[in-house]
């Protein structure tokens, strides 16, 4: 008789703290009318993959507006993992373990979400997943390409003597006129197996695939003004033609 697969079980944790110098409230400020926390709560709820959307907070206030959206709060933050200093792993090992401690829920993929990515798309949630569970992978992090401006070959540095040179002034110059290696940066979707996250307390592991993704999709906001080209930028699209609304 052949053996029933096993389910596995992938939780999407959204990580919320309560503190922001940089941009304080983010977490809740409205973009289109809605809190910005309330985006990733439904962009996990459209993927039929995820079991369970936990938002792992400190704060009272955004607890509720949390629950009010459909995701649960099991149980609050401690304050030691919600200071500037703080690693977003570090709480999401802290949820994940303690699941497991008080419920017997063990997840096997932990998908991160954050409310500062408003943008992300299901989709790609979706694809990350699946190219999770194809791969058996220890993780999937989508990614977007670096632009010619942000490549690495044209980046500065200023030097103690306060004049500026190319950090990577011989590479710069032996590729200006043959095709450079591209390079990605990270956009906002990290899928983890439990063994990467926390036996290992890492968001990617050695067999690590990538998900390559839209740059606009990839819109972190970290001031107030990166929230206003956000919006600035729907505004244009008009929210009809916006899939996560």
């Amino acid at each position: 008789m052949k053996k029933k697969k096993k389910k596995l079980k992938i939780i999407a944790i959204i990580p919320a703290r309560g503190g922001s110098k940089r941009f304080p409230g983010k977490n809740l400020y409205l973009l289109n009318g809605r809190p910005l926390l309330s985006y990733p709560i439904a962009i996990a709820k459209k993927v039929k993959l995820i079991n369970r959307i936990i938002v792992s907070t400190d704060d009272k206030k955004i607890a509720a507006t949390a629950k009010k959206y459909g995701a649960e709060v099991p149980f609050m933050r401690p304050a030691s993992l919600a200071e500037d200093s703080s690693s977003v792993a570090e709480a999401i090992v802290y949820t994940v373990k303690r699941l497991e401690k008080e419920e017997s829920f063990h997840a096997d993929y932990i998908v991160l979400l954050q409310a500062t990515n408003p943008l992300v798309k299901f989709e790609d949630v979706e694809r990350a997943i699946n190219l999770a569970l194809e791969k058996k992978a220890d993780s999937v992090v989508a990614v977007a390409p670096v632009d010619n401006i942000n490549h690495p070959y044209n980046i500065r540095e200023i030097l103690l003597d306060k004049t500026i040179k190319f950090w990577q002034e011989k590479k710069h110059y032996e590729f200006l006129k043959k095709p450079r290696p591209k390079f990605y940066h990270v956009a906002s979707i990290w899928v983890s197996n439990y063994e990467t996250l926390v036996k290992k307390g890492k968001l990617e592991g050695k067999k690590n695939y990538p998900l390559v993704v839209d740059p606009i999709y990839s819109l972190d906001i970290d001031y107030k003004q990166d929230l206003e080209l956000i919006d600035a930028w729907l505004r244009y699209r008009g929210q009809k033609n916006w899939k996560n609304k």
